[in-house]
């Protein structure tokens, strides 16, 4: 796992069933989790997952002042 002040990469792992981020997933979203409950708060857009759905994840966040000035232009 890595922070990065424009991006979060991840170790995705399918042991507790949920899943994780395949090739395609490009633009999804990544949800805001609070206390064990997803939220419909969008943290991050997905950039990129692989083909087994299961290895990596990166993901540009949405609170970096980059996405949040261009977020800025384009919602209300």
């Amino acid at each position: 796992r890595a922070l990065r002040a424009a991006a979060v990469h991840m170790a995705m792992n399918q042991a507790n069933g949920n899943g994780g981020t395949c090739t395609g997933d490009s633009g999804g979203p990544h949800f805001l989790h609070i206390n064990g409950q997803e939220t419909d708060l969008v943290a991050a857009i997905t950039m990129t997952g692989d083909v087994w759905c299961k290895a990596l994840d990166w993901t540009y966040r949405v609170d970096a002042p980059l996405a949040r000035a261009f977020l800025a232009d384009h919602l209300p």
